[in-house]
């Protein structure tokens, strides 16, 4: 089996499925300037459009990692299910695995793919582990896939990745940011146990961290509830008390985790991005870290 060995930070492309063709591929550009070796895609994202785009600014570029994902599809240059009429398809069986590995080596014009990962489960779980598994594995073993993982944005779906043998490696979305510490109670130390490299990725959650006084922000892609502003006000006081950039904290956070692999950047375009790799930067004093040391979200 191969080994994947993931860099500190990748890049997360679902923000630049959709737009302009020509802000996705200079958002990958300057990805790739900034010594980024590892993106994270999938069907899903714009229907594979996100793909078909990653596909076109990496090609003669082998030794880039690249994950992508299975079970999960929309519709080809199709918006997030809030903004169409069609509604998201989970297929975890044998057939449609295969069919999808192969779409994705096509669109990303490559015959090797470092990651696969089960594209949130908990809708099919049994069908995830029983048909879809047994088929990565095949493929691992014939030397189309180098890892085999499960990207989920709940911590039971990732502990029962762990469980059933489902994952070299996990995507955990939104479960360790500084807001939201859920996972930091079992899925770590179970993976850490495994030996299961861990990609922290939707590390604004949902992007409340990066522009917490705006109406209406979002929380794990829904309105934010009270609990969760209440410490999300907390940790914007914190800031201002240290002078501080929350969204700085925020992406900077993962990376203190030893028990985390990457920390998943996402950018809806270039400046955002150029934005995000400057915040990565900031000088940030331990005064503020020890404040924020036992707050957060927690289940």
């Amino acid at each position: 089996m191969t080994v994947t060995t993931f860099p500190s930070l990748g890049f997360g492309t679902a923000a630049i499925a959709l737009g302009p063709d020509v802000e996705a591929m200079k958002t990958i550009d300057i990805a790739l300037e900034a010594g980024i070796q590892y993106f994270d895609t999938a069907p899903l994202y714009g229907g594979g459009q996100a793909e078909v785009r990653l596909g076109r600014a990496l090609k003669g570029m082998p030794d880039i990692i690249v994950s992508t994902k299975c079970g999960r599809f929309r519709q080809f240059g199709a918006p997030a299910q809030a903004g169409t009429s069609h509604a998201d398809v989970w297929d975890f069986s044998e057939q449609s695995v295969r069919e999808s590995i192969e779409r994705s080596c096509e669109r990303l014009d490559r015959n090797y793919l470092n990651v696969v990962f089960l594209h949130d489960i908990e809708a099919k779980q049994d069908q995830a582990f029983h048909e879809a598994l047994p088929v990565l594995r095949e493929l691992q073993s014939a030397g189309r896939i180098g890892a085999v993982g499960a990207g989920c944005n709940t911590v039971v779906g990732l502990l029962s990745a762990v469980d059933a043998g489902a994952a070299d490696v996990l995507l955990i979305a939104g479960r360790w940011t500084l807001l939201d510490r859920t996972a930091g109670a079992e899925l770590l130390p179970a993976a850490a146990n495994a030996g299961v490299s861990v990609v922290a990725g939707g590390v604004l959650n949902s992007g409340c961290l990066a522009c917490p006084e705006m109406p209406g922000a979002k929380f794990n892609y829904r309105t934010i509830q009270s609990e969760e502003r209440a410490m999300l006000d907390k940790l914007v006081a914190v800031a201002v008390q240290f002078n501080v950039s929350l969204t700085a904290a925020a992406l900077q956070f993962p990376q203190r985790e030893t028990r985390v692999s990457t920390s998943l950047l996402g950018a809806s375009g270039s400046v955002q991005l150029q934005s995000t790799l400057d915040a990565l930067r900031e000088p940030i004093p331990d005064g503020f870290w020890k404040a924020v040391e036992h707050m957060g979200l927690r289940a």
